[in-house]
């Protein structure tokens, strides 16, 4: 026996008188013969690996669909020949696509799905169309019936029409009352373990095997749209399981009326769709839900808010957002582990449902960061006010408990920020989620564990800070930033080393504060570009430097330190970069420290160390910088491979007078010893300072004491003078 080739069978599929489309489980069209694209207008190169619903968007929420589905997922055959629809798709005789010739009508359609493959094989199912518009018009004027859906009514008053594909349920019920069910589909009993007998015999009313939240619409459905003279009445609900569950189902009723149009009778199939329901579900959640907590998600957080919005000015109502911050959250996590850290989220996302309305939207953004909406909170401003501070109480209250998480007691408040919303406001969702925001770090600053309210003054400041990001922009462009260098001293009072600073002079506003302008710069994503610029600047003077002669002599300063925020550390290419300019000025590597926060290591350990064994691979030194002021743990602090600790200048502060700043800054400086690490202090202001530290053995000083920062024609007079006396 000859088998055919691959050719020929494409050409007996191509010239079949069918329509003929192969899709995956993913619905994604594998085959769509010439058959289909003379009766569609779709060529199959459009159509090839295009989901079937986006080509044919007709079959959204039809039979068609569900059958489909149901194919796919049981591996059963389906008939789809619905006289009530025999149009599912857009389908026209050859050459009349057109809209504009004549309005064509789409031809009617017999449809059969098949699966295809096996249990080892891809998952396919084929979907044969057949051209059945000259058999209807033949068979008693059926598309007049079609249209009009009187006399298949009629029909089916008389008869029990019988719909069995696959495990569809059929049921018939009386227009009574008690709507009692007269017939039952026998697999019932396979579907949802109920004997049918007991439903004929009235044991159990087709209304008791409905889920209870889902029974008072399913009746209004079909009371309203009977009465409102509807013949096809669709709606999906749960069905409840003779085994204690419950089962999602697809419910298509007929309405079947005499021929005074007064309802006798109600025909309807049941399909299982749990399947298709637990995977919306698990989009739905994946899409708009939180994964550790359960709550909305920020782009729940941020639909809901525009609309919350809108409804307020609709409805005249005051409403207000929260911000929350959890109180000492990355010390719990850095000494108790991330798991705990999770623990805790799970259990304020709890805590905070628990203290919320129905109507109310908890969401969490980030890290230890929660949202919440408070709508309809009253008509009047003071009084909406009161009711958000009796549940910023609340929440205060609940959340600022002793958690016991695994045996551990771990203790975290909320700081929280509020403010409110009304009808009168023109405010954007990204406004009312700053002013939240800045109210929350008011919190934060006035001791923790409290909440503030956003006001004018707070206003004040962030258009103040919105204008310096503006700003900002622009000032690396017109060449407003510069670097200034502080000298540090060794015990012998030589200098040994500077550190580049970073200084901002407006041409209207004078000097910008670092403090002011750098957190700016990190929250903006600006200290990337700025980065760059100061390590850039950095290697260019030391060159300057190196290349000039004063009083006959070249400058070339031993080494310069350079401070590097935590995004920039954590780009890919960091490193590369570094190298880049060292090269691109011709910088001795050991020339160059690199000064890291304790919070990059802490953030991601193993990059860390990764990044800082390719610096020393280069040469260049590494610093932590502000020691002791973040959670590091020694037991990996002896494994990073760095050569300066700096001490930070709130333990030098005092260091006289101060006993507990004594005793860490003399542990500190013990334990870089012995970790063989040189030692700096920073901010060292008087005398006294810089004898006790020079008494506890450290190695290098820094602060006014010796000199301010200055710039770098400044620096290099210091210099020269301070090494010639």
């Amino acid at each position: 026996m000859n088998i055919p080739g691959l050719d020929l069978l494409e050409q007996i599929i191509d010239r079949s008188d069918l329509g003929v489309i192969v899709i995956d489980d993913h619905l994604r069209v594998q085959l769509w013969n010439d058959w289909m694209q003379r009766y569609s207008g779709r060529s199959a190169d459009l159509a090839l690996q295009q989901n079937l619903l986006r080509i044919c968007p007709e079959l959204k929420g039809s039979r068609v669909e569900e059958a489909i589905i149901n194919t796919l997922l049981t591996r059963q055959s389906a008939v789809v020949s619905n006289v009530l629809n025999r149009t599912p798709f857009e389908l026209f005789q050859p050459g009349k696509h057109d809209p504009t010739d004549g309005a064509p009508q789409r031809i009617q359609q017999a449809i059969k799905i098949v699966p295809l493959g096996g249990e080892n094989n891809a998952s396919l199912c084929m979907i044969q169309i057949n051209d059945v518009t000259a058999s209807v018009k033949r068979e008693n004027k059926l598309e007049q019936q079609v249209r009009e859906r009187r006399q298949i009514e009629q029909a089916l008053s008389q008869e029990r029409a019988l719909f069995i594909a696959g495990p569809t349920v059929v049921f018939t019920f009386a227009a009574t009352p008690d709507r009692k069910i007269d017939y039952v589909s026998p697999n019932i009993l396979l579907q949802f373990g109920y004997q049918a007998d007991r439903l004929i015999h009235g044991d159990l009313l087709f209304a008791d095997l409905i889920h209870p939240k889902d029974r008072k619409r399913y009746q209004k459905n079909i009371n309203s749209k009977s009465q409102q003279g509807e013949s096809v009445i669709e709606q999906e609900f749960r069905i409840n399981h003779a085994d204690g569950g419950y089962r999602w189902v697809y419910n298509l009723t007929t309405v079947v009326r005499d021929e005074q149009k007064r309802v006798v009778k109600y025909l309807g199939y049941l399909l299982d769709i749990t399947e298709r329901k637990s995977i919306e579900e698990k989009i739905e959640k994946m899409a708009y839900f939180d994964e550790l907590t359960g709550l909305a998600n920020r782009r729940m957080f941020m639909d809901r808010l525009n609309r919350e919005l809108a409804r307020a000015k609709r409805r005249h109502y005051t409403g207000a957002l929260f911000f929350i911050d959890l109180d000492r959250f990355k010390a719990i996590n850095d000494t108790l582990g991330h798991d705990i850290g999770d623990l805790l989220l799970k259990r304020v996302a709890r805590l905070l449902q628990d203290c919320l309305r129905e109507d109310d939207t908890a969401a969490r953004i980030g890290g230890d960061e929660f949202v919440i909406i408070l709508p309809d909170l009253g008509k009047d401003r003071d009084i909406a006010t009161q009711n958000a501070f009796h549940v910023a109480e609340k929440l205060r209250e609940s959340l600022g408990e002793k958690h016991i998480i695994n045996g551990n007691e771990v203790f975290s408040t909320p700081s929280i920020g509020i403010v409110t919303y009304g009808d009168d406001d023109d405010i954007s969702t990204e406004d009312l989620i700053r002013y939240a925001d800045t109210a929350m770090y008011r919190a934060k600053k006035s001791g923790r564990n409290k909440f503030r309210f956003f006001n004018e003054e707070m206003q004040h400041q962030v258009d103040k800070k919105r204008e310096l990001e503006q700003t900002m922009r622009s000032a690396l462009t017109l060449q407003q930033f510069s670097l200034n260098f502080q000298p540090l001293f060794n015990r012998q009072h030589e200098v040994i080393r500077a550190e580049a600073l970073v200084r901002w002079r407006h041409p209207e506003k004078g000097w910008i504060s670092p403090a002011d302008f750098i957190p700016l710069a990190e929250e903006s994503g600006m200290i990337l570009t700025l980065g760059d610029w100061v390590l850039t600047e950095a290697c260019r003077q030391l060159r300057a430097w190196q290349d000039s002669q004063l009083n006959g002599q070249a400058f070339q300063l031993p080494l310069l330190a350079v401070n590097v925020s935590p995004k920039q550390f954590r780009q890919p290419d960091f490193v590369s970069r570094v190298k880049d300019n060292l090269q691109r000025f011709d910088i001795n590597p050991n020339r160059i420290e690199i000064e890291l926060t304790e919070g990059i290591v802490i953030a991601d350990v193993h990059d860390t160390i990764r990044k800082m064994e390719d610096l020393k691979s280069l040469g260049v030194h590494i610093a932590i910088d502000d020691f002791g002021t973040g959670y590091s743990s020694l037991a990996y602090l002896k494994n990073l491979p760095i050569d300066v600790l700096k001490i930070d200048q709130s333990f030098v502060r005092d260091i006289t007078t101060d006993r507990s700043n004594a005793a860490i800054v003399s542990s500190i400086i013990s334990m870089a010893k012995h970790l063989g690490l040189s030692v700096i202090a920073e901010g060292v202001e008087t005398e006294d300072e810089l004898n006790h530290l020079s008494a506890q053995q450290c190695d290098i000083f820094q602060g006014y004491f010796f000199s301010k920062p200055l710039s770098a024609e400044e620096f290099s007079h210091f210099y020269h003078q301070a090494r010639s006396s």
